[in-house]
């Protein structure tokens, strides 16, 4: 879809360059389409209460643009002959599943709880994937690393705390897609080293069932949940262009997630990436007028220390701590 992963002969100043426009990229339309879909299925805002529905939408617009870029032709140069790559069906499958869960899972949480509920069940991605890397592949992580994921933890909690409010659907919801976000993103960066795809075909290749199968189901489920038919829906013309501007943000937060996992770890992707929830916050208290607090100032500042440990740490090795107690170096340069 445009953009290429990192190879192993890529310049390091290219790589600096391309590693910060992928993250820059997925902050801001993280952040931004935040702000869109709670304004247009928020109660407060457009009351368009069809998650599914409007997940099929933003993966119909995604594999689209796959579909017109070629994301089915690979774009580096470990096959300079731009032989078609190859995932199996069965691979595809559990990846929609999973995907599909994450997606509806975390649209949900956002429906039904506050922006700052919605933020603070997500911190529980860090040590989620941490859990199921260290159980289902074995990942050590370095002491530095452990503190610093501790650190960004504990500012982002400190920044969010103030502004927890919670139902049971909202917690569930909130849940299942914390869970299978972890597991998704895992899986991603596990499809892509196991069948030598770059992220731009795995988005191109499972998007189309993603799209049809929540377009297909996803009106019934919308019922199911929320009483009300996506085709009753009393359309007005902001509404139609929240709709619109939501699916851009979500091609862009698609491609520029595929792409950072493509180039880190999963964990990695999270911690840094978490920068997005203090933003959030902010933005939150801008738009829908919420007081700022100083807590809410510190917890902010404390996650920006945070990050800037993880920084460090993940560049200098550090010895971790074996099963046994003793010490080793950090056996790869991914954290």
């Amino acid at each position: 879809m445009g953009f290429e992963e990192m190879s192993a002969d890529e310049n390091p100043a290219t790589k600096r360059m391309v590693d910060a426009f992928a993250w820059s990229l997925n902050i801001f339309t993280s952040v931004a389409i935040v702000m869109v879909n709670k304004q247009l299925m928020g109660g407060s805002g457009y009351g368009f209460s069809f998650a599914t529905t409007l997940c099929g939408l933003h993966f119909m617009c995604t594999a689209s643009i796959g579909l017109c870029t070629g994301g089915n032709r690979k774009a580096d140069d470990k096959n300079p002959a731009g032989e078609k790559m190859r995932i199996p069906q069965h691979d595809i499958a559990m990846f929609v599943v999973v995907a599909a869960t994450s997606i509806i899972g975390l649209n949900m949480s956002l429906m039904l709880n506050t922006i700052g509920f919605y933020q603070v069940c997500k911190l529980a991605q860090i040590p989620t994937m941490c859990v199921l890397e260290l159980v289902f592949m074995g990942k050590k992580f370095s002491r530095r690393v452990i503190q610093a994921i501790v650190v960004v933890l504990l500012g982002v909690g400190v920044a969010t705390v103030s502004d927890l409010e919670m139902n049971p659907a909202g917690t569930v919801a909130a849940i299942v897609g914390v869970v299978s976000t972890s597991a998704q993103q895992i899986l991603v960066a596990h499809l892509q080293k196991k069948h030598n795809v770059t992220s731009n075909f795995l988005l191109a290749k499972t998007s189309p069932y993603m799209a049809g199968s929540m377009l297909l189901f996803g009106p019934a489920l919308d019922e199911l949940i929320t009483g009300k038919w996506v085709f009753d829906y009393e359309w007005s013309s902001v509404a139609t262009f929240a709709l619109l501007v939501s699916c851009f943000f979500a091609v862009l937060v698609n491609v520029s997630s595929f792409l950072c996992i493509g180039r880190f770890s999963a964990v990695s992707f999270q911690v840094i990436g978490h920068v997005k929830t203090c933003l959030v916050f902010f933005f939150g208290w801008v738009i829908f007028a919420a007081p700022i607090t100083s807590r809410n100032v510190l917890g902010c500042a404390l996650a920006v220390v945070g990050m800037i440990y993880y920084s460090h740490a993940v560049t200098k090795p550090a010895p971790t701590m074996t099963p046994s107690g003793s010490q080793n170096g950090i056996a790869s340069g991914k954290a």
